[in-house]
């Protein structure tokens, strides 16, 4: 089972590597044999998201974005029932949706911590949404602000905190008003695979835009999805298959 970690056990842990010229990795794990195996690989960090069992079942990430499911409770029981007991000492956090008018967050929060999430990132978000359609969000009262509250309870409960941003307004807001432990700022769509974005932007377009938000959040690391757990086994599942059918034997 996952050891649970106080933020600042937390913090020492990832301040540890940087000091040692390492850099802090953070990669989504959809089941608990992906989270067994990146743990083995030296992580730094595990984050469970809804995003992670779609892409596990075939499908794109942006399907944790649609009215499909339950985030929240996808990710408790992910959690709870094939994460956590797969991983033993790399620290675990929950992606959690901020915007959830159904539940008591701040009891949801402790529920969380219980099992064992040692800290907590606000994803789903409303972040990713811009136009009408965010601006219609915000003036309705179901906007990033409540992402931002869910981050600082859940610093009051002694979570580390991962902030979500995708743009240079929402990047300065959390940075003020959240004070999240570690910042990420989200550079677009992964490209390549069965599932991703052919249209996304080149790694050197993604490094500028990334390079511009650093200089408001001066945090460092890589976090990593459909990269971890999708493209690392597509191709070594189809080419295993195929070995195995390649296989011939005498006619009869």
């Amino acid at each position: 089972m996952a050891k649970r970690y106080s933020r600042k056990e937390f913090v020492v842990r990832l301040r540890s590597e940087i000091e040692r010229g390492r850099p802090l990795v953070m990669t989504g794990a959809g089941n608990g044999i992906a989270a067994k195996f990146i743990e083995r690989g030296g992580v730094d960090i595990i984050g469970v998201y809804n995003t992670g069992y779609f892409r596990m079942q075939g499908y794109g990430s942006l399907a944790g974005m649609l009215p499909m499911a339950d985030a929240n409770e996808m990710v408790f029981q992910m959690g709870k029932r094939e994460i956590l007991p797969q991983v033993n000492e790399v620290p675990v956090v929950a992606g959690l949706n901020g915007v959830d008018v159904l539940r008591d967050m701040r009891l949801f929060l402790e529920e969380c911590r219980y099992i064992g999430f040692s800290g907590v990132h606000n994803f789903p978000t409303v972040a990713w949404f811009d136009g009408e359609f965010r601006n219609t969000l915000e003036k309705t009262g179901l906007g990033y602000q409540m992402e931002i509250d869910m981050l600082n309870t859940a610093r009051e409960l002694d979570m580390l905190t991962i902030g979500y941003a995708f743009n240079q307004q929402d990047t300065e807001l959390l940075m003020t008003s959240a004070l999240p432990d570690i910042f990420i700022f989200h550079a677009g769509i992964t490209r390549g695979g069965s599932t991703g974005y052919e249209e996304g932007g080149s790694l050197a377009e993604m490094a500028e835009r990334t390079q511009l938000h650093f200089e408001i959040a001066k945090k460092i690391g890589v976090q990593l999805g459909s990269s971890i757990e999708r493209m690392a086994i597509e191709k070594p599942l189809e080419e295993r298959s195929a070995a195995f059918k390649d296989v011939h034997f005498p006619k009869r």
